[in-house]
């Protein structure tokens, strides 16, 4: 039979055992990838961050697409949020990190449907962002021309009205 000292023994060593599995999994839960906010930054996973960035203004990697420009190589990437709008960051050549594209509004934090390369333009893209609730239209291709990507320029292409 287990005298008193002994069970307190036990129960304090499981207590301290469990303890340090909770303390250990909780470290392990902000392992991972890191977090991208609407400006196209990365933070690293810790307990502060989390506080910090909302989990509305939290993205994932959609997509990622290069292209060339004056035998240079560049990279944009869609960012999904959580209510469906995207945002696109560009990667520079020798670049550690993306920058969200400037001079762009018309496209940027908006519900993008359909992101892909225009295969007859180099450096180009066409765009496909929903209309908004009050407006008349409900969905717009656009071309992204990136072939001076400091300076992008965005064309409407075709305008899908609502009935």
């Amino acid at each position: 039979m287990l005298d008193f000292s002994k069970v307190i023994t036990l129960a304090l060593t499981s207590l301290s055992f469990s303890g340090m599995s909770v303390s250990i999994l909780s470290e392990f839960a902000f392992a991972g990838e890191p977090i991208i906010d609407r400006n196209c930054h990365r933070h690293e996973r810790k307990k502060e961050v989390f506080q910090q960035i909302l989990p509305q203004n939290r993205a994932t990697i959609l997509m990622t697409s290069s292209f060339e420009v004056n035998n240079r190589k560049y990279a944009i990437q869609l960012l999904k949020f959580p209510d469906s709008t995207g945002v696109l960051c560009l990667w520079k050549p020798n670049s550690r990190l993306p920058q969200r594209l400037k001079d762009v509004s018309i496209i940027q934090d908006k519900v993008i449907e359909k992101f892909e390369k225009d295969p007859s333009r180099p450096a180009n893209y066409i765009i496909t962002v929903k209309g908004e609730k009050t407006e008349d239209i409900l969905n717009t291709a656009y071309r992204l021309n990136l072939t001076n990507p400091n300076q992008p320029k965005v064309t409407p292409l075709i305008r899908v009205y609502k009935n």
